[in-house]
């Protein structure tokens, strides 16, 4: 059977195996051999966003009624990554580590698989953290529930499509290639971009345009940065992604012109 049949035929397991993995919510099937639908998982990687940033933008309309505009762009930015366990965050800090220090592939490669943080990380996850909080707070009023509906799930889709478009980095194996397959990237990529299209369309039709351009732009931009250092992707790469392209996609939601 294969990984689209598996996500068509076991929709419940295939959307669990996603949700463990991506975020720190429980699945909703028991815990079982879920390697088996990691393939399957691919497909469900854009509903999981979409549940992100319903979770998100429904802990927003609390805190605006509880707290200053300011300390909620700043909570708000801060659960966005909490809710992944920060494990997006990881690899956007052992990405930057890598990426930033000027070395060989290998040795970035090495210095990425580094479990301590380096300057170069810490250094990035805090701007990405002021610059995304930044992002949230200049959102007007009536965007902010579909900016961060949007962003998280453009982030997840992100993640399938890159996989898709780009070679595993490490000859060795490791997490991010649990879910590589051609035909099975393809297809879940495909279907993970059309679903983000009906998701922005929906909700944020007036800014269809911008957050598609941002989505391509960021995608481009980061993917050839990752041929150019590693010739290709890693599970770090893939979670850095995502972090970077919710932060770029509130950004283009908040632009006036």
């Amino acid at each position: 059977m294969s990984d689209l049949q598996t996500a068509l035929h076991h929709p419940l397991r295939s959307f669990s195996a996603a949700l463990r993995f991506l975020t720190i919510f429980p699945g909703l099937a028991a815990a079982g051999d879920e390697q088996d639908y990691f393939g399957a998982a691919c497909f469900y990687f854009t509903v999981v966003g979409l549940v992100v940033g319903c979770f998100v933008a429904l802990c927003a309309s609390i805190l605006q009624v509880l707290a200053s505009p300011l300390v909620t762009a700043v909570a708000l930015a801060i659960l966005l990554s909490s809710l992944s366990g920060f494990l997006h965050m990881d690899g956007l800090a052992d990405t930057a580590d890598g990426f930033l220090s000027s070395r060989t592939r290998e040795r970035t490669l090495e210095i990425m698989q580094d479990s301590r943080i380096g300057v170069m990380g810490a250094a990035v996850v805090c701007s990405l953290l002021l610059l995304k909080s930044a992002a949230i707070f200049s959102l007007a009023s009536q965007d902010l529930t579909g900016g961060l509906i949007c962003a998280a799930a453009a982030g997840r889709t992100a993640m399938v499509t890159a996989m898709y478009f780009l070679p595993y980095a490490r000859p060795e194996g490791g997490l991010g290639q649990l879910f590589t397959a051609g035909s099975t990237t393809y297809a879940a990529s495909l279907i993970s971009i059309l679903l983000l299209l009906l998701i922005v369309v929906f909700i944020l039709p007036g800014k269809l345009l911008v957050i598609i351009c941002s989505f391509i732009l960021v995608l481009i931009i980061f993917s050839a940065w990752c041929l150019k250092k590693i010739a290709g992707f890693t599970g770090d790469t893939i979670g850095c992604l995502c972090e970077i392209m919710e932060t770029g996609i509130l950004l283009a939601v908040g632009l006036t012109f």
